[in-house]
């Protein structure tokens, strides 16, 4: 089990009026996944491994690594310069409905390289209308950075299409430097909005975006651009695997569902 750092996290807590605390184990939750990344390999019966072309990169099996404990994604460029991500995602497999997440995570990532943990839901844009985002679905980037952000991060919301005119979105980025730390990140859900979490403390709320009530499932992603809103990436690529600093970690993600009152 690794050890927290409770200097970065006192940082952010004073930049942020942290106002609430994030209580999992209360009585009115049921756990409904708790992964800790034991043995070699995923889970089938929760996890995909996601294939193919993404952006400017490939989505690619050899970029994800289940070992020591950890889900291990490798941003690296291949001897023929294709740079292999990896889209580690529960779609189709597990969702979470109106419940709540967390994941407990390290990074460290190169400007064009985006790595996330977040949730989405299958019928995301169905109707084009961010304000039937409700019965849509939203996607909720729990922890977002690139490497701009120099192991900073923030919380996301899209709604809508992603196409220009029928999207919307809120974002904010937290100014602590965590990234080459453990720390936990989460997200909770209802009618109400969003309320995120850092170390089991709430750090910020959303109430403007309509509260998911469809079924959401899980991604642990990295993405890669040559030229982006997450930077430049450097013209011999990210390295090979074996060298490559594109580091995202997660050590478990847990997640809940709300248990119905007793009447």
């Amino acid at each position: 089990m690794k050890k927290k750092s409770t200097n970065t996290f006192l940082c952010l807590a004073a930049a942020l009026a942290v106002t609430g605390s994030f209580n999992a184990a209360a009585a009115d939750w049921k756990l409904t996944l708790d992964e800790n990344f034991n043995g070699t390999q995923l889970n089938p019966k929760i996890w995909n491994v996601e294939t193919g072309k993404r952006r400017d990169a490939i989505n690619s099996p050899e970029a994800v690594d289940v070992k020591d404990g950890k889900l291990v994604i490798t941003t690296f460029t291949d001897e023929a310069g294709v740079t292999h991500c990896g889209f580690v995602t529960t779609r189709k497999k597990f969702f979470v409905t109106q419940g709540k997440t967390v994941a407990r995570c390290r990074f460290s990532v190169q400007p064009g390289t985006q790595v996330c943990f977040w949730a989405q839901s299958p019928t995301y844009g169905k109707s084009g209308d961010p304000a039937k985002a409700a019965e849509d679905g939203v996607e909720i980037d729990i922890m977002e950075t690139t490497g701009l952000m120099k192991g900073a991060y923030q919380y996301a919301l899209h709604r809508g299409s992603y196409k220009p005119g029928t999207h919307k979105s809120s974002n904010q980025k937290f100014p602590g430097i965590v990234g080459n730390e453990w720390h936990d990140y989460g997200v909770e859900w209802d009618d109400t909005g969003y309320r995120f979490t850092f170390d089991g403390k709430v750090v910020a709320t959303n109430t403007n975006c309509p509260g998911s009530k469809v079924p959401e499932f899980l991604m642990i992603t990295s993405e890669s651009t040559i030229k982006s809103w997450n930077g430049e990436r450097p013209a011999n690529g990210c390295g090979a695997k074996e060298k490559s600093t594109n580091k995202f970690e997660v050590e478990w993600v847990k997640a809940w569902e709300r248990v119905p009152a007793a009447k």
